[in-house]
C-alpha cells in the first residue's frame, strides 16, 4: 500500500520540531555490540540546492564540507567527513549534459527524493566483504546482491524491496585516517546512531542480528517516534516501523541521526528543512569513549 496522506517530512517536523531541548536531556540510552561485524559507514542524504545547505551546516554549525565531486551517475556529492571514518554525504543532481541523456537508477531515485522535499535517502554499513556478507546472510536474504567486489565492495537490497533503504560496503582500515578532514569547528567525531524507517523493522533486525547485533529492545524518541534499538559496533540503528506513520515507502527513510562531538563540543539539534526535515542531534562525548550498553532498552514497553 502506498500511503501518500502524510509525506514523512511533515511527519518528522510535526515530531521533532520543538523539541531541542528535550532531545538532548533525554534521548534514549546507547546500544552498543562490539563484537559486531558491522558498523554504521555513512548516510547519503538527497538535497535540492547542495550550494546553500553546505554553508549552512559551515557558518551556523561548523561542519567542515568538501567540495562537491561529480560521479558517473549524474550526481554531485559534498561530504562531511569524520575522524572515525564515518561520514554523511550530501548529495544532489547535476544538470543534465543534455535532452534524451539516458539516467541511472541511482539518479532516478534521488530525483524522486529531492522532488518530495530531499531526506536521508539511505544508511550504509561498512564491514565484511561482499562474499562474506552473502555468506552470513545470503540464505536469509537472498535477493541481496552484490554489486561490486574488491576494495570498492557493494551489497545491496533491488528496488522495491523492503529492506532497500539499507547497504553495505567494504570496511577499510585506512579510511579512519585518510578520510580525516582535521577537527570541525563544532567537535563533531562521527556518527553514532541513526533512526531509518522500513517496512518490515522485525526483518532488518533480523537481518542485523545475523552479523552479532544486539537487540536492546523497544524505544522512544523523546518526540514519540518509537523504534527498535540495535546496537552493533560503536553505534546504535533505531529501526522504526514506516507504516505506523503512515510513511510513503518512497520517501527518505533516515529521519534523524546523532553526531558525537569531545566534550569541548556544544550539544547543538539541527533540523534541515531543505533536507525532507532531517533531524541531526551534536551530543558531547567524552574523548576516546566508545557508549556503554545500556542495562535493558532505553524506553521499555510491551511488543506488538
Amino acid at each position: 500500500m502506498n500511503h501518500r496522506s502524510i509525506p514523512i517530512a511533515t511527519v518528522v517536523c510535526a515530531l521533532l520540531g520543538t523539541a531541542s531541548a528535550a532531545l538532548a536531556q533525554g534521548a534514549p540510552g546507547a546500544c552498543v555490540a562490539p563484537g559486531s561485524s558491522l558498523r554504521l559507514d555513512h548516510v547519503p542524504i538527497a538535497v535540492g540546492d547542495l550550494e546553500a545547505l553546505s554553508q549552512r551546516l559551515t557558518d551556523e554549525f561548523g561542519f567542515r564540507v568538501r567540495s562537491p565531486e561529480p560521479d558517473d551517475n549524474g550526481l554531485a556529492t559534498a561530504s562531511i567527513p569524520f575522524g572515525d571514518g564515518t561520514r554523511l554525504e550530501l548529495r544532489t543532481m547535476q544538470p543534465a549534459p543534455g535532452p534524451g541523456t539516458p539516467g541511472t537508477l541511482e539518479a532516478q531515485r534521488y530525483a524522486d527524493l529531492i522532488a518530495d522535499g530531499g531526506g536521508g535517502a539511505y544508511l550504509a554499513f561498512s564491514g565484511p566483504a561482499p562474499a562474506g556478507v552473502l555468506d552470513i546472510a545470503g540464505e536469509l536474504e537472498p535477493e541481496l546482491t552484490a554489486t561490486s567486489a574488491g576494495a570498492g565492495g557493494r551489497v545491496a537490497f533491488p528496488r522495491g524491496h523492503p529492506l532497500h533503504p539499507v547497504f553495505f560496503v567494504t570496511s577499510d582500515p585506512e579510511s579512519v585516517t585518510s578520510a580525516d578532514p582535521g577537527p570541525h569547528p563544532n567537535g563533531a567525531r562521527g556518527l553514532e546512531a541513526v533512526w531509518v524507517m522500513v517496512e518490515d523493522p522485525g526483518r532488518l533486525t533480523r537481518f542485523l542480528l545475523a552479523f552479532g547485533a544486539r537487540d536492546c529492545g523497544p524505544s522512544r524518541h523523546p518526540e514519540h517516534l518509537h523504534g527498535r534499538a540495535v546496537g552493533i559496533r560503536g553505534g546504535t540503528v533505531y529501526v522504526v516501523d514506516a507504516r505506523l506513520w503512515m510513511a510513503d515507502p518512497e520517501s527518505a527513510p533516515v529521519v534523524s541521526l546523532t553526531v558525537g562531538g569531545g566534550p569541548e563540543s556544544v550539544s547543538d539539534n539541527i533540523v534541515l528543512g531543505n533536507a525532507g526535515g532531517l533531524w541531526i542531534e551534536l551530543r558531547p562525548t567524552d574523548a576516546g569513549s566508545e557508549p556503554p550498553n545500556p542495562a535493558g532498552p532505553a524506553d521499555p514497553e510491551e511488543n506488538g
